[in-house]
């Protein structure tokens, strides 16, 4: 079966290179846009496996358009691989967090560049077949093994429907974004195993001290985020604050005083899935700056 890539791409040494060995590859068929309105054109009438985009396209931002897709959501598993000439670790790591799958450094070999668009086509349509098999396939890959709440997939699905519920009946949302500080020191001082373990029951915990319409999702490491619905960001405040007190009332570790501090925000007019997870990101860093307070709302 033939696999759709679309290449974001408007160099013509590169294309002229690229489209040339893609001629030679019988199950992979090549459609070459270069403006967003090619894009979505061609993605409304036709089925896409993986986007390959060039960082230097000069008509269309490829992390523009990386940040569309994860807010569409029968888009938002699509491979995304992101050519870039740059060695600056603070780009490529911007990159990974809108939602890049893999950052392809130029020089390109165009062999292992293949064998790694066959990989993440393999692993897309194995998701997809999960996702359409059962509900129980399903709450598989929408949970984070570890700490047994949902994993960050899941809740960028879920945001994503929020946003087009805000945009569209004015249904107001807030985030409660979170970290578990000094993990490495834990997992230093006491082994991983009991590091693992304190991240499960402290997740665990907090599920179990939030309103069975918020969802809590572990977003990476120590950082975890609650959906709260219906939910006003003065409303979260006073949700997180209730939930702050009950967590200082707990031991998790012996002689060891756990720190965890929260960024709240409220979504916002024209906000994406992207902007909204920032603001709350730099509501918490906020937060760890100053040490007064563990709560800010952004």
């Amino acid at each position: 079966m033939q696999s759709n890539i679309l290449l974001i791409n408007d160099n013509q040494d590169e294309l002229k290179n690229l489209t040339a060995y893609f001629q030679k590859v019988p199950d992979i068929h090549l459609k070459i846009v270069s403006n967003k309105a090619d894009f979505e054109a061609y993605i409304r009438t036709n089925e896409i496996h993986l986007i390959l985009a060039n960082e230097q396209c000069v008509d269309l931002d490829p992390l523009s358009l990386c940040q569309q897709i994860r807010s569409l959501e029968e888009l938002n598993f699509l491979p995304f691989l992101y050519l870039t000439k740059t060695d600056d670790l603070k780009n490529i790591q911007n990159a990974y967090e809108i939602g890049v799958n893999e950052c392809v450094k130029a020089p390109i070999n165009l062999d292992e560049l293949l064998a790694r668009i066959h990989r993440h086509i393999i692993n897309y349509d194995a998701l997809k077949r999960c996702l359409g098999q059962n509900e129980r396939l399903a709450v598989v890959l929408a949970t984070d093994q570890l700490t047994k709440v949902s994993n960050r997939m899941h809740l960028q699905t879920l945001l994503s429907q929020a946003v087009k519920e805000y945009q569209r009946y004015d249904r107001t949302f807030s985030l409660i974004y979170f970290r578990i500080h000094e993990m490495q020191k834990i997992n230093t001082m006491f082994g991983f195993n009991k590091g693992d373990r304190l991240l499960r029951d402290i997740a665990q915990f907090i599920a179990k001290h939030i309103r069975a319409s918020d969802v809590i999702a572990r977003w990476g490491g120590g950082d975890f985020v609650i959906l709260a619905p219906n939910t006003t960001a003065k409303d979260a405040q006073i949700i997180t604050k209730k939930l702050n007190n009950a967590l200082d009332k707990k031991t998790f570790l012996p002689s060891f005083n756990i720190k965890i501090h929260f960024g709240i925000t409220e979504v916002m007019k024209d906000d994406s899935i992207y902007t909204i997870t920032e603001r709350a990101k730099k509501a918490l860093v906020h937060s760890i700056k100053n040490h007064t307070l563990n709560i800010t709302v952004l």
